[in-house]
């Protein structure tokens, strides 16, 4: 079938967008057909909700057959089976020469690949075998990017008519016909941050001929499949500047992806090795429950609370990791002390890390790590094997379209093994969407939220806050109009311009994750304006705040739970959607505060929200993506943790309520799961 997707099989046109229909879904369990990530002339399978792809039984000769082609804005997606009778699909446009048999024909012939990466001096060189199964091809290239848009040339050693006489020979020796080599200057790579911002560089073979360009992943082997292994490998860090470093990973099919990160000094890399050997070697087993937040920085978030909570408990088990350059580190010291209060990349670290019988923490466990993007095998492997990797989240899951964005598949080796929810809505999300279970639902409701809860009473609400979120599209330090830096100079300029807010205190805040990756990278933008930044605890504004202005972050959540009233500032939505990939969950008919496209609108929109109290409409659209706010999340949340644990440890729940702690009756109640799925 051909053309209408209303008569589509297997897709539907969804809130504009074409969209997998009936439950069929993409390797990331994303239902979006054509997105920005999408490569064109690219072969992609068909997922049901189970994570198996899609197959056929058929007793006939098995060749490629094509199912139906749907058109959409100009695209055309074709679903077909292959060879082996599974459901494929190809993103493409109409060609002027090829059917859409010889696109499915090109595509299907993926090259054999065998790579080696070597750095010399100021390049990196690349290395290895490369052999594609037809000849008429005039251009041959690495592209890095989702966007392809950088290029580099493959060179072979040997002449075109050699490798053309060798082409289906697969002797060893043979092989080597077709060895080719490719160079990328390390300079090249340091451009392409700064223009792009890109802390992921996905690598792509490029062929061209004279009818198209075919695109296929670049893999250190052909032989590369699926693998949670693929987590695991890394390659050293190559310098590239005096602030940056870059390193290669794996996907979990085997692409190859260019990271960025920063420089790591090499004695934190000896202590982690250190403490590795002695656990290995002295460790009986693992008891420890580390904590932490958001590049363990912090001490505001979910994984405070229930560190803190454990500690009123007596719970001799829970250790909570931050970084000794944060500003709460010496307090927290003085209230806990060293034995509970761990700093981050330091001997004691990495022994308790490599202890732990439970990662639980407001982010993603890779927040763990040396660095923020790290090619840290040892704590990969500790993370990998994991099996009670707890995420508190840093906000509720219902702002940006995160499950689209596969944040949470799991078949995905950091994604985590239990998640707390604060709603039936939010809850079904994780079940619909990412594959997990009622088991793996913690449905008590973020720790954190108790904090704000209360505040509603007792802490009165007078400052304004701005705080959008990180883009990763736009994180290299321009101050142009309209980029992430140049929003927070148009506010300053707007509260110094204006009587109103004299004698008022204003919070301007970066979100952390820009915050770090400035502040590491672009030192000198960051400079620039640090003076006229909020430096404290972000918590501690936002339960003060009377006024919130933010965009898509989940703080929106916690500031409104306390009391304030939350402007939306959604002037670039459409092109965020559009580099997220996927529709944001917030929209106009669910937001609970008022909406602004345009900055020019802000200043009039803070003055009129700033003496009034909330809406009732607004607290109604809230109340459905929030529904545990009685203040009592921290206490169930942990007493939800702890029999996790035991019930792994073999613990029964009536022998351990005879133990230190006494199980909260609710936490039996919860587990249940009881109307997750109701409503």
């Amino acid at each position: 079938m051909r053309g209408d997707s209303r008569l589509s099989v297997y897709s539907e046109v969804s809130n504009g967008s074409l969209v997998f229909k009936d439950g069929f879904l993409d390797f990331n369990g994303s239902v979006n057909l054509i997105t920005r990530k999408r490569s064109s002339n690219k072969k992609y399978y068909v997922y049901d909700a189970a994570g198996q792809i899609i197959s056929e039984e058929n007793d006939e000769s098995h060749t490629v057959t094509i199912k139906e082609i749907v058109y959409h804005k100009g695209k055309q997606v074709i679903f077909y089976l292959d060879k082996r009778m599974r459901l494929s699909f190809i993103v493409t446009r109409k060609h002027k020469r090829l059917t859409e048999e010889q696109i499915i024909e090109k595509a299907e012939l993926a090259p054999s690949q065998r790579v080696w990466s070597i750095p010399l001096f100021n390049m990196i060189l690349f290395i290895g075998v490369l052999r594609f199964r037809y000849t008429n091809i005039q251009e041959y290239e690495i592209a890095l990017g989702y966007d392809k848009k950088y290029r580099f040339p493959i060179k072979y050693l040997f002449s075109k008519t050699i490798r053309e006489k060798n082409t289906f020979n697969t002797s060893k020796l043979k092989l080597l016909c077709h060895t080719f080599f490719c160079i990328i200057p390390t300079k090249d790579l340091e451009r392409i941050y700064i223009e792009t911002s890109s802390i992921n560089l996905p690598m792509f073979l490029r062929i061209h001929n004279d009818t198209a360009n075919y695109y296929y992943p670049f893999k250190k082997s052909g032989f590369d499949k699926y693998s949670r292994k693929h987590y695991l490998y890394n390659t050293f860090n190559y310098r590239i500047s005096k602030s940056l470093s870059v390193f290669m990973r794996k996907s979990v099919t085997g692409q190859l992806v260019f990271v960025y990160s920063n420089k790591l000094h090499k004695s934190i890399v000896m202590k982690e090795a250190i403490a590795y050997v002695i656990v290995k070697l002295f460790a009986r087993k693992n008891n420890r429950i580390i904590l932490f937040e958001k590049f363990c920085e912090g001490a505001s978030e979910s994984a405070y609370e229930i560190f803190k909570y454990a500690r009123q408990q007596n719970d001799t088990m829970a250790r909570f990791i931050i970084d000794a350059k944060s500003d709460l580190y010496p307090a927290l010291i003085e209230q806990f002390g060293k034995e509970y209060i761990i700093k981050k990349n330091t001997l004691r670290s990495f022994y308790n890390i490599f202890k732990a019988d439970a990662l639980i923490s407001s982010d993603l466990a890779t927040h763990i790590q040396r660095r923020l993007y790290d090619n840290d095998r040892l704590i990969k492997k500790k993370i990998l094997d994991n099996k009670n990797k707890i995420f508190l989240q840093h906000g509720v899951a219902l702002a940006t379209n995160v499950f689209e964005r596969g944040y949470f598949n799991k078949r995905v080796p950091i994604a985590p093994d239990y998640i707390v929810t604060s709603s039936r809505r939010e809850s079904r999300n994780f079940l619909k969407y990412a594959n997990y279970t009622n088991e793996d639902i913690i449905p008590t409701g973020l720790p954190n939220l108790d904090l704000y809860v209360e505040s509603k009473e007792t802490v009165q609400k007078e400052e304004i806050t701005f705080m959008l979120t990180w883009r990763p599209w736009d994180l290299t330090g321009g101050k142009t109009e309209g980029s992430y830096v140049g929003r927070y100079i148009q506010f300053i300029r707007m509260i110094h311009s204006d009587p109103f807010y004299e004698g008022k205190k204003i919070n301007v805040v970066l979100h952390p994750k820009a915050k770090v990756i400035l502040r590491d990278q672009f030192p000198d933008i960051y400079a620039e304006i640090k003076s006229k930044l909020y430096a404290g605890d972000i918590k501690d504004i936002l339960l003060r705040s009377k006024v919130l202005i933010s965009d898509y972050s989940s703080v929106t959540f916690y500031a409104f739970a306390g009391g304030s009233n939350v402007i939306f500032y959604w002037e670039d939505k459409v092109k965020a959607e559009k580099e997220y990939g996927a529709r944001n969950i917030l929209q106009k008919e669910n937001a609970f505060g008022d909406i602004i496209y345009d900055f020019n609108q802000l200043n009039a929109f803070i003055q009129s929200n700033y003496p009034q109290e909330q809406k009732a409409a607004y607290q109604s659209k809230f109340s459905l993506m929030v529904e545990r706010t009685d203040g009592n999340n921290t206490e169930e949340t942990y007493n939800y943790i702890r029999n996790i644990l035991d019930k792994e440890r073999g613990l029964a729940d009536v022998e351990y309520r005879n133990k230190r702690f006494l199980r909260n009756e609710r936490v039996l109640q919860l587990s249940g799961q009881e109307n997750i799925q109701s409503k």
